[in-house]
């Protein structure tokens, strides 16, 4: 399903987005005009507002709101959400600082990626929002595009960004993998929801890869259903069942997204502390607790100190985790990322 053709296409014209829009609007009594209104919310002139969404993705039904992202130039502004309901029907309005936008979307072609620098809870939820705004603006139709924004907008719409989205889904499917391996022995329904988690994230790789490329996973049936993808939407059917048997069902799972997005190799495992931890050395051992509200001792006197960035571990995804380690993670502890190679945090 990967090709050249498929990316290329995976940006809709601009009639077919004039079409898509205008069938929302037209069923609510509501002008382009009305919308392109909106952009403007005293926060500084729009040099590019884009309405976005489910809506101009193709997927929208009748119970969809409409997105229009506002960028500006206002060096007080980072994001400003204001949600819209003067026209009868829920418009939400996201304003973002235009230099800070081009300059995270910037950074998401940067290689390699994941990196270990990188891979924090932090980090990567700050690579999920910059691909979530370039992602709805380039799938999205301008409304107001003024010079350069309308050469940056246009930019946006190019191979590249199949290949981040793709890469994004693949990187989280085995991801997620992990993490299901690793809460199979304490938590096995957590490690089936896990799992299940890691299925839908490679079929949406998938999609991108045959071209349909709108981050949200949720549409992620409506993603291989505009794809014909049978097999794709018998996997997600697979995947969706009831887990009755965790035990059996968690490999099930993990052997579907290895059939997807193939073996997680050469990505490694990366643990650094969760957000909200104290630790409290104690001679050979240290207390780790989350938000002062539960606790776990570990036999180890040299785990990196509450505050650090450091990575407590790091190894081969597929690898077994320590066993003393392991409370740690299972206890929510500690945060699972994936990344390139680099020097491992042994055990």
């Amino acid at each position: 399903m990967q090709t050249t053709s498929a990316r290329a296409d995976a940006f809709p014209g601009p009639g077919i987005l004039q079409s898509r829009l205008a069938a929302f609007l037209d069923e609510r009594a509501i002008t382009t005009d009305a919308v392109r209104r909106e952009a403007d919310q005293g926060m500084g002139a729009p040099v590019l507002a884009v309405a976005a969404g489910s809506v101009l993705a193709g997927f929208g039904n009748h119970r969809s709101d409409l997105d229009l992202f506002v960028l500006v130039e206002n060096d007080r502004l980072t994001r400003f959400p204001v949600q819209s309901h003067e026209h009868g029907t829920l418009i939400d309005v996201n304003i973002r600082r235009a230099s800070a936008v081009r300059d995270t979307t910037a950074a998401l072609r940067v290689e390699p990626w994941p990196r270990f620098a990188s891979v924090g809870e932090s980090g990567w939820n700050h690579r999920r929002r910059a691909l979530n705004t370039a992602n709805r603006l380039a799938l999205g139709l301008p409304l107001v595009a003024a010079p350069p924004w309308d050469a940056w907008y246009a930019a946006l719409r190019a191979p590249w960004h199949a290949d981040v989205v793709e890469q994004w889904w693949t990187v989280e499917a085995h991801r997620l993998a992990q993490a299901a391996r690793w809460l199979l022995g304490a938590k096995p329904m957590a490690a089936a929801a896990r799992a299940r988690e890691a299925v839908v994230a490679a079929l949406n790789a998938r999609a991108a890869a045959g071209g349909q490329v709108y981050l949200p996973a949720k549409w992620v049936g409506e993603k291989l259903k505009a794809l014909d993808d049978a097999e794709g939407l018998a996997v997600l059917g697979d995947a969706l069942a009831p887990p009755l048997d965790p035990r059996e069902r968690v490999p099930h799972c993990l052997g579907l997204v290895e059939r997807l997005v193939g073996p997680a190799g050469p990505l490694h495992a990366v643990l650094r502390w969760s957000t909200g931890i104290g630790t409290t050395a104690l001679d050979d051992r240290t207390v780790v607790d989350r938000w002062q509200l539960r606790a776990l001792e570990v036999l180890r006197s040299d785990l990196p100190h509450q505050e650090s960035d450091a990575v407590v571990w790091s190894g081969p995804a597929g690898s077994a985790l320590p066993d003393d380690l392991l409370p740690l993670f299972v206890g929510g502890m500690m945060w699972l990322g994936v990344a390139q190679p680099d020097p491992e945090v042994p055990a």
